[in-house]
């Protein structure tokens, strides 16, 4: 499990519905445009651009290392769920 700290209870939420698994199994969030510092902004399948702003800059990178381990081993997202402002990746292997 991978335990993501975000700025507030509204950026976790936000995080989590963003990886909610599609009718399809696929994810809503195709990939990482840009960081900046605790910021992180990411592509959506419909095109669209959000940010999503964590705790700090290690979450940030976690958030980011997470994603690229998704996408290199082809891991999937099991669940998320949100504790106030933290967000937990429950993976079907361990990147982190």
């Amino acid at each position: 499990m991978i335990r993501i700290i975000c700025e507030d209870d509204y950026e976790a939420d936000k995080l989590s519905s963003m990886f909610t698994l599609q009718k399809d199994n696929s994810l809503f969030v195709i990939g990482i445009v840009k960081t900046i510092g605790n910021e992180v902004i990411v592509n959506l399948k419909d095109g669209s651009h959000h940010s999503i702003s964590f705790k700090d800059t290690d979450n940030a990178l976690k958030f980011e290392k997470m994603l690229m381990g998704l996408s290199i081993t082809k891991s999937k997202i099991i669940s998320v769920h949100n504790t106030g402002n933290a967000t937990s990746f429950n993976l079907d292997w361990p990147i982190l």
